[in-house]
C-alpha cells in the first residue's frame, strides 16, 4: 500500500530536482527524503530516481517517468478527500500560459484571492497541449490559452481577441511612423515568437519564413528588444515591452495578422454543487478581469 508522505516527497523532490531542496519543502531532514524515496522504490519494484556522483541534482527513470502520472492522480484524490472534510471550502485550479499568465490573468487571479469565503487556489504555468490534457484529466479546473483545445471532453470559450502589433527596439535613427510595413523591417532583426499556426503562415506569406532570433517564452522577449531588434506581438503586450525594452509599438500597415485570440479552457460537464461553485467563481473572476479592460 502508497503512503501519503512518501507520495508527497517523491512530488517534492520532482518539483525541485534535489534531495536537499526537497527537505525544505516537506519540513524534514535529507536523510528522511531518501528513506522515503528509497521505501517508495521497494514498495513499487523499481528505481524511481537517477542519482548522479558529483552533483546533488536527481532526475527521473523511465519507471520514475510513468510513477510521476500516478502520484499526481493520487495527490489529486488526496485533495478531493480534503475537499469532502470540508464541503463548505470553495477551490479552483487554474492553468495559463506564461505569457497571459503574467500579463493578462492578475485581475482575475486577484479577484479570486479576494473573495469572501476564501478561495483555495492552485496556479501552474505551462505550454498548451499540457494544460488541455491536465483539465481534461481533472488536474485543472480551467486553462488559459492562446489555442482553441481540441480534446473531445474539452471546450473552448473565447475571451478576447488581441491586436497584433510590431515592437520596434530604437537604433538611434529618426522616429518611426505610427504604422509599419513589414517589409520596411530588416529580417535579420526580427525575435520570433510562435504565437499560433495562423501566425506562422502569415510570416510565411509574408517572406518572414526564416528567423535568427527564436524566444519561445514571452517573459524573455524584453532582454533581446534591443539596437533595431523587433517582434510583432499581441497588444496586451505593448504596455510591458514599452516599459520594460523602452521599445515603440506600431500597427502593422497592410495585410496586419489575424488577431490572437483568449482561450479559456474547461471540461464540457461539471461535477455537481462542486463544479457549480467552481463556475461561479470563475465568472465572478471574469468579471473583474472584463472591468479591468484586459479582457
Amino acid at each position: 500500500m502508497l503512503f501519503s508522505d512518501e507520495i508527497t516527497t517523491f512530488l517534492a523532490v520532482v518539483q525541485s530536482g534535489s534531495l536537499l531542496q526537497a527537505a525544505e519543502i516537506v519540513s524534514t531532514t535529507q536523510s528522511t527524503v531518501s528513506y522515503r524515496i528509497q521505501s517508495l522504490e521497494r514498495r513499487i519494484g523499481h528505481p524511481l530516481l537517477l542519482r548522479s556522483r558529483g552533483t546533488r541534482n536527481v532526475s527521473l527513470t523511465l519507471a520514475g517517468e510513468r510513477f510521476l502520472d500516478i502520484a499526481e492522480r493520487w495527490r489529486m484524490l488526496e485533495l478531493e478527500a480534503e475537499q469532502l472534510q470540508a464541503n463548505q471550502e470553495r477551490h479552483l485550479a487554474l492553468g495559463s500560459v506564461d505569457a497571459v499568465a503574467i500579463n493578462v490573468l492578475p485581475p482575475f487571479v486577484a479577484a479570486l484571492c479576494d473573495a469572501q469565503p476564501p478561495v483555495r487556489l492552485h496556479m501552474e504555468s505551462a505550454v498548451y497541449f499540457q494544460l488541455a490534457n491536465r483539465v481534461a484529466s481533472g488536474h485543472l479546473d480551467v486553462a488559459f490559452t492562446l489555442s482553441p483545445a481540441e480534446h473531445v471532453d474539452l471546450v473552448s470559450r473565447r475571451i478576447r481577441d488581441y491586436p497584433m502589433l510590431v515592437a520596434c527596439a530604437s537604433s538611434g535613427t529618426s522616429p518611426l511612423p505610427e504604422a509599419l510595413e513589414i517589409q520596411d523591417l530588416e529580417p535579420s532583426r526580427e525575435i520570433y515568437l510562435p504565437w499560433s499556426a495562423q501566425f506562422d503562415l502569415w510570416r510565411n506569406r509574408r517572406g518572414l519564413s526564416r528567423h535568427v532570433n527564436w524566444v519561445e517564452k514571452a517573459h524573455m522577449l524584453a532582454p533581446m528588444l534591443r539596437n533595431g531588434a523587433w517582434a510583432i506581438v499581441p497588444s496586451f503586450l505593448a504596455t510591458p515591452l514599452a516599459q520594460q525594452a523602452g521599445c515603440t509599438i506600431h500597427r502593422v500597415a497592410s495585410d496586419p495578422p489575424d488577431p490572437l485570440s483568449l482561450y479559456m479552457i474547461m471540461r464540457k460537464h461539471g461535477s455537481g454543487d462542486g463544479g457549480a461553485r467552481q463556475q461561479q467563481l470563475i465568472e465572478m473572476a471574469l468579471g473583474a478581469l472584463e472591468a479591468s479592460g484586459q479582457a
